[in-house]
């Protein structure tokens, strides 16, 4: 697999080719968009591009700026063994990424490669940054040592300081497109509207959808834990260190954390994406482009909910749950607490 496999799914990568192509490459880029899981394959394909053996030794430009995915390069990249390629991730329960990570990357930034064109640092939920951390990375983006790459991850761009993100080259890879929202969410949204409207008052129907979507979430994490498995401790030798052991399934916590929370933000997006529905439909009967045209509930079901007061209502409610599950709230009761407060 190289660019020209990934570049359907993930447009951006056809700009970095042309970079790698013409020699143009930047120091530090930064990826953002809302599947971290697409964020992470375009750092891991770029990472591979500067680093492939058979573009190393006969010129980039020759292979068009690709990769083999087949030299010890590429195999040791995308196994997470290679020396020269490293990833920050948050680490502890605060998903916090700490000074102490940041000193020891610009520690070794400013040494030659070992047996790479490029060294490679990727930063995941580079938002993430501690203050102290961030600060740090500032200097290092102002005064950037030469072969290297520096790969900043974000789902979240605007809690990044302004500062780095104006010292990167910004790509954005979408990822939230209606004809996907409706894919992977319809058939849990359908039921759970249902059993909210169905009963506006209704404390039965209103925790019957609590159970809907707590069990959809339930059945998310399990999934994003067998996934995480499979990627940071599969790839690692039998043999290998304790502390090396260690050090990677903290990263794994720290991962399926990060991507539990992006899923579940994207569940509760769903239903705000449904709401916004609702509005254009009370506007204008015909409207196009709605995100569940499918998910169409009579408007004898709810016709109590058409009124713009109600509507902007139960928007802020979602925002809030939003919100609410971005501190440490326990999300059991977040989602009880709000859920009840729905009125479709």
């Amino acid at each position: 697999m190289g660019f020209k496999e990934l570049i359907p799914a993930l447009p951006p990568l056809r700009l970095l080719q042309q970079s790698i192509r013409s020699d143009r490459v930047g120091h530090a880029y930064l990826f953002s968009g809302s599947d971290r899981s697409s964020l992470e394959l375009a750092a891991l394909a770029m990472s591979k591009a500067m680093n492939c053996l058979p573009a190393s030794s006969q010129g980039s430009s020759s292979h068009g700026g690709d990769f083999c995915d087949a030299c010890q390069q590429c195999h040791r990249i995308s196994k997470h063994q290679h020396g020269d390629v490293q990833w920050i991730r948050p680490e502890s329960k605060s998903r916090i990424i700490t000074i102490e990570q940041v000193r020891t990357m610009l520690s070794t930034l400013h040494l030659k490669p070992n047996d790479a064109r490029y060294k490679v640092w990727v930063i995941v939920d580079a938002d993430r940054m501690h203050s102290q951390a961030a600060n740090a990375f500032l200097k290092t983006l102002e005064e950037p040592p030469g072969a290297t790459l520096l790969l900043l991850l974000t789902t979240h761009r605007d809690r990044l300081l302004d500062t780095i993100r104006s010292r990167c080259l910004n790509l954005h890879f979408s990822g939230e497109s209606l004809d996907r929202l409706a894919k992977e969410h319809q058939e849990w949204l359908h039921p759970l509207i249902e059993k909210l409207a169905s009963q506006p008052n209704g404390i039965l129907e209103k925790y019957q959808a609590l159970d809907i979507l707590s069990s959809r979430l339930a059945s998310i994490r399990h999934t994003i834990e067998q996934n995480m498995k499979e990627r940071f401790l599969s790839p690692l030798p039998k043999d290998a260190e304790a502390s090396l052991k260690k050090k990677r399934e903290e990263e794994m916590k720290a991962a399926i954390e990060a991507e539990y929370r992006r899923s579940r933000s994207e569940h509760l997006s769903a239903m705000q994406w449904w709401l916004r529905d609702r509005w254009l439909k009370s506007i204008d009967q015909n409207a196009s482009r709605l995100a569940f045209p499918s998910v169409n509930l009579s408007d004898e079901a709810t016709g109590h909910s058409h009124s713009h007061p109600a509507m902007l209502a139960n928007m802020k409610i979602l925002e809030d749950l939003q919100r609410a599950l971005q501190t440490n709230v326990q999300e059991a009761l977040a989602l009880e607490v709000h859920l009840l407060k729905l009125q479709l």
